[in-house]
């Protein structure tokens, strides 16, 4: 994986401090985002950054990136796979949901776009 993209998703999944953290089983209304990446022949990969909230995917941010870190993104709204990578099955990597804090989710264009990154 392009160091790029390495450092972009260690930006975006710096977890909180676990007192800023929701308690298990969560506040409804945070806001969460994982990753999952799936290789793409020749020399490309897709990373999918899902965004969830109450256990359920309100935004997908879809970011495929060629052996050159040139990339294309796509913002989808709700849950989303390309169907290159449903057919591929499982992903070769995920990250567990971190939780966003709530003064950083206007900074997440998926979630703005859709006007998600408010209250739902």
């Amino acid at each position: 994986m392009p160091m790029k993209t390495v450092a972009l998703i260690l930006a975006l999944l710096v977890p909180m401090p676990a007192a800023a953290q929701p308690a298990a089983g969560g506040s409804p209304d945070a806001t969460t985002v994982r990753t999952e990446t799936f290789a793409r022949p020749p020399y490309s990969g897709a990373t999918y950054y899902i965004y969830e909230r109450a256990g359920a995917a309100i935004c997908t941010k879809l970011s495929v990136c060629n052996k050159f870190d040139a990339c294309e993104t796509k913002y989808v709204r709700g849950a989303y796979k390309d169907p290159e990578d449903v057919e591929a099955g499982e992903p070769a990597q995920a990250t567990p949901a971190v939780a966003i804090r709530p003064g950083s989710l206007a900074k997440h264009l998926c979630l703005t776009r859709y006007d998600l990154a408010g209250h739902p």
